[in-house]
């Protein structure tokens, strides 16, 4: 008896039967045609998600891709390019094959050739053999046929139901694709149209971010940086509206400008300007200071909003921010009278304040401006005119926040129009720990002891004799507790 072993089968008794090897063998293949399919599919759109700038590495992991999986064919992705279609990119397990398929691109958009029929009609192109397509006679057939492919697949690249590229499979021996390869070639057209869209959509969003961070780079030049990084963090909103706070303003100008502006050029005394303004403006920024204007050559900021560190610490920031000007344009000044800008002093005028002002937004709702107004604004701008050249004069206020650091000198009493009083003002001297090598003051600070003497050193026997009888009071008090 012959036993036919391909159709034997083996049963568990219950009906059931297991199929032979030879029978699983399309199955097994099918099985893993399909893993393959899907690794490539897989592949490229890890590389969509890596590249999305880029469609280049998407149009190469496509062919690449597609050369395995189509073996014995040259697969193509090429795109629409005004009235031409270009190569993207061209794959073929024979190099020399790939490269003179590459070299026939590119060709125009007609329906002489099977790239143009299939953009012009919209339609997807599959010829098993060239031989015997209706268009066996057009250039695009001929140039098929002369280069011994037998056989072509085409399916559109569409973008908004626009042809922009096709994706081809030629095969040097005639037949038809599966319908899984043509899914896959669809899939394929898909996948490069998705890479095409991300680019666009990528590069046009860095686009648009490279030109809001250039507008706001402009505006955080037209506004304090406290301000700008408000808005930028959505915490300052553009509607009219104001409130109460307690400030420290700081206002200064330049003494004598107009003198100084007669002996320069116009574009000297721009540049002299700028450069006095821009350190000025650093320095400020480094102390916090929010910046509310230039008028000319004069400064005009304020510490206390947006943000605050406390009254104490936002007097002793602008006082000493006024210091730090004032040594900075020290050196500023001998650079300029080095290079001849200038022959006579370049001096600012400083008035401190600290006072309740009105902060907020002003104008309109189509326009509007972010400052300070109020009775201690006017104050600040008008005790600037009474200070010294290169001076720094501080209301009463102002000064008591930071006498145990800074010496100053009160002045007499200056009557303002609009305020009932007079105001109490004090010219700034310097810091007691810059004072310290000047033989016209002493200071010294112990547990719950604070001595100052000011005068001419050189006079110690008389410096002294004051101290002994300033000790003989403390001595007779201390008796009488």
């Amino acid at each position: 008896m012959t036993v036919n072993r391909t159709r034997y089968h083996h049963g568990h008794g219950d009906g059931t039967e297991f199929k032979s090897s030879t029978e699983l063998e399309p199955i097994k293949r099918e099985l893993l045609e399909a893993l393959d399919r899907q690794a490539a599919t897989n592949e490229i759109f890890q590389v969509i998600s890596k590249s999305p700038s880029n469609t280049q590495p998407v149009f190469d992991a496509i062919v690449h891709s597609g050369s395995k999986l189509f073996p014995g064919a040259a697969i193509s992705v090429a795109l629409t390019e005004d009235d031409k279609v270009v190569a993207a990119a061209v794959a073929d397990e024979d190099p020399v094959r790939a490269e003179l398929w590459r070299q026939r691109f590119p060709i125009p958009v007609s329906c002489e050739y099977m790239h143009g029929v299939a953009i012009l009609e919209g339609r997807e192109i599959d010829f098993p053999d060239v031989a015997n397509a209706p268009n066996k006679e057009s250039a695009g057939a001929k140039n098929f046929l002369a280069s011994g492919y037998c056989a072509v697949t085409m399916m559109l690249m569409l973008l908004d139901d626009r042809a922009i590229g096709v994706i081809s499979v030629v095969r040097l021996g005639p037949g038809p694709l599966s319908d899984q390869q043509l899914a896959l070639l669809r899939a394929f057209a898909a996948q490069a149209v998705i890479a095409i869209e991300n680019t666009r959509m990528v590069n046009e969003l860095r686009s648009t971010i490279s030109v809001l961070e250039n507008v706001s780079n402009q505006l955080s030049k037209y506004i304090s940086p406290q301000l700008y990084t408000s808005i930028i963090k959505g915490e300052q909103d553009a509607t009219i509206e104001s409130k109460r706070k307690k400030l420290t303003i700081f206002f200064s100008d330049i003494v004598d400008l107009t003198e100084i502006t007669d002996q320069l050029e116009s574009e000297e005394l721009t540049e002299l300007l700028n450069e006095y303004l821009t350190e000025m403006s650093f320095i400020a920024e480094q102390y916090g200071a929010t910046f509310d204007k230039f008028i000319g050559d004069a400064i005009m900021c304020y510490f206390g909003d947006p943000e605050s560190k406390g009254i104490v610490n936002d007097v002793e920031a602008c006082v000493r921010m006024a210091l730090a000007m004032q040594k900075r344009l020290h050196h500023l000044e001998s650079s300029w009278q080095e290079k001849g800008l200038i022959d006579r002093p370049f001096k600012p005028r400083t008035g401190i304040k600290t006072g309740y002002c009105t902060v907020g937004n002003f104008g309109s709702q189509a326009r509007m401006d972010q400052t300070i107004i109020g009775r201690e604004v006017n104050l600040a701008a008008r005790l600037g005119s009474h200070a010294d050249s290169g001076g720094i004069l501080l209301t009463a206020e102002t000064y008591s926040i930071v006498k145990d650091w800074l010496l100053a000198e009160e002045q007499d009493a200056i009557s303002m129009k609009g305020f009932s009083k007079p105001i109490r003002t004090f010219r700034v001297i310097g810091t007691f720990k810059n004072l310290g090598g000047n033989k016209n003051y002493f200071h010294h600070i112990d547990e719950g002891v604070k001595i100052f003497i000011k005068g001419d050193l050189a006079h110690k026997q008389r410096t002294k004799e004051a101290l002994k009888r300033a000790l003989a009071k403390l001595e007779k008090l201390n008796t009488n507790l």
